[in-house]
């Protein structure tokens, strides 16, 4: 047998030998953080999670879904992808498409919105501007407790925003960056579509549910890809909790203490967060950021009902995805490298 046939039959073999502990730890190899059986999947409202375990009741919660089903569930290393969502993975440093589903189907955005809302009034405001509040802040669900006549710098505003996903904090940036909502709207659809987005029509800037407002998938991912370049919007979602400071009609200081509404920030390795989202119409929805050695996921999760289990399981399978292409690249270079390859991870 001369060295070429040796060296052929090498290769092969260390194919198959990987091919064998690809095929005895998948699909176990996705699970690589171990949290989709610690983390319980609860539908919490958009303002009132709090890191400290509490919860406060808002317009956005709905009952909290029966753990014992879902600890069952994680018990199995099968794991049933989600039926009726819509989602999306993309490895940002290659624009290769990790996983995705229905990413084409309209659905309702709920506070992802104010993804979209961010970037708009970004281009108009400082951080350091002060803003009188008006009318628009008299909204329903997730809120600051802004009143007409409450003063507020833009700053306070943002992180409200993206922090509690407050949606008198997403009118007050709109009507200070365009004068009302109507020219926010009118401007919000147009900066859609001038990112690519062809399935969009936005009505507010907070995202609760009112009739022909809609986005796929596919869409709030070119909005939110346009969001991670944005270093200062990327600040503000990675915060766990902050202070809000403004001054009330009377002159009165106001302060409140919030928590981020997204219960991956600090759990999930390399969560860099994005944006929660809660509506009846909508269900949940998670737009999540993560920034690993393997590459940086992007996803967005429309109309689940246990977001953080789908968002976790699904994640795991995409850097299971990236890891097993990089070992089978490096094996094919070089047999030698089924000893030492880099991209294959077995928790």
């Amino acid at each position: 047998m001369n060295k070429n046939t040796k060296r052929k039959t090498l290769r092969f073999t260390a194919i198959i030998a990987f091919a064998v502990i690809v095929l005895s730890f998948y699909p176990g190899i996705p699970t690589l953080s171990g949290l989709a059986g610690t983390l319980k999947a609860q539908n919490t409202s958009e303002l009132a999670y709090s890191l400290s375990g509490n919860t406060e009741i808002s317009l956005e919660n709905t009952a909290l879904k029966n753990t014992s089903s879902i600890n069952k569930a994680n018990e199995s290393s099968d794991y049933t992808r989600p039926e009726d969502s819509s989602y999306l993975m993309v490895n940002l440093r290659t624009g290769e498409r990790l996983l995705e589903k229905n990413k084409d189907i309209q659905r309702a955005p709920a506070s992802t919105v104010k993804l979209l809302t961010g970037l708009v009034v970004h281009e108009k405001l400082k951080d350091t501007e002060w803003v009188t509040v008006g009318k628009e802040v008299m909204v329903e669900g997730s809120v600051l407790g802004l009143k007409p006549g409450d003063k507020i710098q833009v700053k306070d505003l943002m992180t409200a925003l993206y922090v509690a996903s407050a949606n008198d904090a997403a009118n007050a940036l709109a009507v200070a960056a365009y004068g009302s909502l109507e020219n926010f709207i009118d401007s919000a659809n147009q900066y859609a579509s001038q990112l690519g987005c062809t399935d969009t029509q936005i009505k507010t800037a907070h995202g609760l549910s009112v009739p022909e407002q809609y986005t796929t998938a596919q869409d709030l991912t070119r909005i939110a890809t346009k969001f991670t370049r944005n270093a200062e919007l990327l600040s503000y979602v990675k915060l766990k909790g902050a202070t809000i400071e403004w001054t009330d009609v009377n002159g009165w200081k106001q302060i409140r203490e919030i928590s981020n509404t997204n219960q991956l920030l600090g759990v999930y390795p390399g969560d860099e967060g994005l944006k929660t989202g809660t509506t009846t119409e909508a269900g949940q929805c998670l737009v999540t950021y993560v920034t690993r050695g393997d590459g940086d996921l992007l996803l967005v999760l429309l109309g689940s009902d246990q977001r953080y289990k789908d968002t976790i399981e699904l994640l795991d399978q995409g850097l299971a995805k990236i890891r097993t292409r990089s070992a089978l690249k490096n094996i094919t270079n070089s047999p030698e490298a089924l000893n030492k390859t880099p991209g294959f991870f077995v928790p």
